[in-house]
C-alpha cells in the first residue's frame, strides 16, 4: 500500500488543506452542538410546559434576530485573511459598530412590542427589556468571535467554544427549573454566553490575532478602505437578508401561533436551522480560502461542491427518516406537530447549499449586490408565502415554501456556479478591479490597511 495510504492518510491530506481543514472544523461544530441541542431540548420538553417552550424559545429568536442582523461576520470572513497589521482595528470596528447596531434595533422591537402578540408581553416589563437589551448584545458579539475564529483560519475553536456553551446551558436548563419556571430556558441561553464573552476575547485578541500579525505581514496585496466600504453596503444587505430568514421568520410566525403551536413549530425550525449549519459551512470556508489565495478559488469551489454533494444527502436522508421517531421521545404533540416540518426543512437544505456555494464566490469576487438580491429574493418570496399559510394545524405547509423558494434560486444560480468552478467568471466586481479566471484582483487606489 502507498506509504501514507488508508483512512488516516486520507484523513491527514484533508486536514492539511485549510478549505476543508476550515469546513470541517464547523462541521463538527454544527454536529456536536446539533447532538447537544438535542438533548437541550428533550430536557426542556421534560423540564418546562409547552406554553413556557413557546414563549421563551419566541423571545430566544427575537434575542437571535437582533444580534445577527446587526453582526458584520462577513466582513470578517473577508477581509481578515487579507490583513495582518490592522487585523486588531478592524476586528474592533465590527464589534462596536455591530454591538450599537444591535442595542439600537432591540430598542426599536422593544418600542413595537405590541406588534408582535402574546409571546412577547412579559416584556413590557423594565427589568426583562433591559435583560433582552444587553443579550442582543451579548448575542451579537458572541457571534462575530465565530467570525474572527473563521477569518483567522482558527475555525477548530468554534467547536470548541460551542460545545462549552452547549454544556453549560444544560447544565443551567435544570438548575434554574425549579426557580425559573417560566423564564429558564432563556436564562440558561444566554447566562453562558455573558460569563463567556471575556475568556474567549483574550483568546482571540491575546495570542490569535498577534500570531495572524506574524505570519501575514507583508503577504500579498492587502485591501483598501475603499474597498472595504464599497462591500460593506451590499455585503451588510445581503447578511441582513440571510439572519432575517434564520430568526425574523420564526418570530413572525410566533406572532400568529398560540403559545403551546409555537413550541412545536420553534423545536422542528430549531432543528433544521442546525442542519442550514452544514450548508453554511463550506460557503464560509470558501470565502476564507478565496479571499486568502484568489488564484485558486475555482479549484476550492470545484473542492467544496464535491463535498456539499458527498455529505449532505446522507445527512438529510437520516433526518427524514428519523423525525418522526426523534421528536417523539419530545412526548407532547411534538412529532405530530413538527416533524413534518422537520422533514420538509431538511430536504430544503440540499438547494441552498448550492446557493451557499455561489454566494461564497461571489464574496471573494465582491460582487455584493448580487448577493444582496439572492438574498432578498429568497427571504422576501418566503415572507410572501408565508402569511397565507400560516396554519397551527399544519405547520409542514411553511416549510414547503421555503423549499420551493430555494429550488428555484437555486436553479437560476446553478449557471453561475458552474462558470465559477470552471474557472470562467467574466462579470466585472463592484469594487473596482478586475476579473480573472481566478478571482478577482485588486485594481488599488484607497488607503491600504495591511
Amino acid at each position: 500500500m502507498e506509504a501514507g495510504g488508508g483512512a488516516s492518510g486520507w484523513l491527514r491530506r484533508e486536514l492539511s488543506n485549510p478549505l476543508f481543514r476550515n469546513a470541517y472544523a464547523l462541521m463538527m461544530n454544527g454536529g456536536l452542538t446539533g447532538l447537544l441541542g438535542l438533548g437541550y431540548w428533550a430536557l426542556g420538553a421534560k423540564l418546562y410546559a409547552p406554553d413556557d417552550m413557546g414563549r421563551d424559545w419566541a423571545v430566544i429568536q427575537a434575542i437571535m434576530f437582533v444580534g445577527s442582523v446587526t453582526m458584520l461576520n462577513f466582513l470578517l470572513i473577508r477581509f481578515i485573511p487579507q490583513t495582518a497589521r490592522h487585523t486588531r482595528a478592524l476586528v474592533l470596528a465590527c464589534y462596536g459598530t455591530g454591538a450599537a447596531a444591535a442595542a439600537l434595533l432591540a430598542l426599536g422591537f422593544l418600542a413595537t412590542l405590541s406588534w408582535w402578540g402574546p409571546s412577547f408581553r412579559h416584556l413590557h416589563d423594565g427589568r426583562s427589556a433591559l435583560w433582552f437589551l444587553v443579550m442582543a448584545v451579548a448575542w451579537n458579539l458572541w457571534n462575530q468571535q465565530e467570525g474572527v475564529f473563521t477569518g483567522l483560519r482558527h475555525a477548530g475553536w468554534v467547536p470548541v467554544v460551542n460545545v462549552a456553551f452547549g454544556l453549560a446551558k444544560l447544565v443551567l436548563l435544570v438548575a434554574v427549573a425549579g426557580a425559573f419556571p417560566s423564564d429558564g430556558v432563556t436564562l440558561s441561553w444566554f447566562l453562558p454566553v455573558l460569563v463567556a464573552l471575556a475568556p474567549v476575547g483574550y483568546l482571540i485578541f491575546g495570542r490569535l490575532i498577534p500570531r495572524h500579525r506574524a505570519e501575514n505581514f507583508g503577504r500579498g496585496p492587502r485591501p483598501t478602505h475603499r474597498e472595504i466600504w464599497r462591500y460593506l453596503g451590499g455585503a451588510y444587505l445581503g447578511g441582513a437578508f440571510q439572519y432575517a430568514s434564520i430568526s425574523l421568520i420564526p418570530v413572525i410566525v410566533a406572532a400568529h401561533l398560540a403559545e403551546d403551536a409555537n413550541a412545536y413549530f420553534q423545536m422542528a425550525w430549531a432543528l433544521g436551522m442546525m442542519l442550514d449549519l452544514l450548508a453554511l459551512t463550506l460557503s464560509m470556508s470558501l470565502t476564507v480560502e478565496g479571499a486568502f489565495d484568489t488564484e485558486r478559488l475555482a479549484s476550492s469551489a470545484r473542492a467544496a461542491l464535491r463535498r456539499t454533494l458527498t455529505l449532505l444527502p446522507p445527512i438529510v436522508v437520516i433526518v427524514v427518516v428519523g423525525a418522526p421517531f426523534g421528536l417523539a421521545f419530545f412526548g407532547h404533540d411534538y412529532a405530530a406537530r413538527g416533524a413534518p416540518l422537520l422533514q420538509i426543512l431538511a430536504v430544503a437544505v440540499l438547494p441552498k447549499a448550492l446557493i451557499e456555494l455561489y454566494i461564497g464566490v461571489l464574496r471573494v469576487q465582491n460582487r455584493t449586490r448580487l448577493i444582496a438580491s439572492l438574498q432578498a429574493v429568497r427571504f422576501l418570496a418566503v415572507l410572501g408565502l408565508l402569511f397565507p399559510l400560516i396554519d397551527p394545524r399544519h405547520l409542514g405547509v411553511i416549510g414547503m415554501a421555503i423549499l420551493a423558494v430555494n429550488t428555484v434560486v437555486a436553479f437560476l444560480v446553478l449557471p453561475g456556479l458552474m462558470r465559477a468552478i470552471r474557472g470562467t467568471v467574466t462579470s466585472r466586481p463592484e469594487t473596482g478591479g478586475t476579473v480573472g479566471p481566478a478571482g478577482v484582483f485588486p485594481a488599488g487606489g484607497g488607503r491600504d490597511i495591511s
